[in-house]
């Protein structure tokens, strides 16, 4: 796992609500350096591994789609009907890959106007200025977190 706070609190966040759920928790950690890609892979390759198989895998940085869905394929799973895929992105690229990958935007762009904001009052001495600020994420569905209609129908689940 890398060294900053963002992994840890998005595995703290899943295990929560795993724990909640009464399901188990599957996360593969991974060293970022020398090489993340790698070691991402690498990581990928080991949940894919894992008994029982994972049915979903979402990964928390910008080149994880990527590496899921290679390791997949390295792995015979078929993405979406094997396995759904999603990753935390702003790279608009997802849109094209085979298939295209559901992404979750943190909006940066938002982020910013509201970190500026922030600190412009706090260097002005504003008072009543709400220290926190909640930047609602925005999910880009894509073909990769859809299960094929013959799936859903074979699971007793409507379309």
């Amino acid at each position: 796992m890398h060294d900053d706070a963002y992994p840890r609190l998005i595995a703290h966040a899943y295990r929560s609500w795993c724990d909640e759920h009464r399901m188990p928790a599957l996360v593969e950690e991974y060293a970022s350096l020398p090489d993340y890609f790698t070691s991402e892979k690498d990581a990928v390759g080991r949940l894919l591994d894992h008994d029982p198989r994972p049915d979903a895998v979402i990964g928390v940085y910008s080149d994880s789609g990527h590496n899921i869905l290679a390791a997949a394929r390295h792995h015979g799973f078929r993405v979406s009907r094997d396995l759904l895929v999603a990753c935390i992105s702003e790279d608009p690229d997802y849109a094209t890959t085979t298939p295209p990958v559901t992404a979750l935007s943190l909006r940066p762009d938002r982020m910013g106007a509201e970190a500026v904001d922030l600190l412009i009052a706090v260097i002005n001495a504003r008072s009543g200025v709400g220290r926190r600020r909640l930047v609602q994420p925005v999910p880009a569905p894509r073909r990769s977190t859809r299960r094929p209609a013959t799936d859903a129908r074979r699971r007793g689940r409507p379309e």
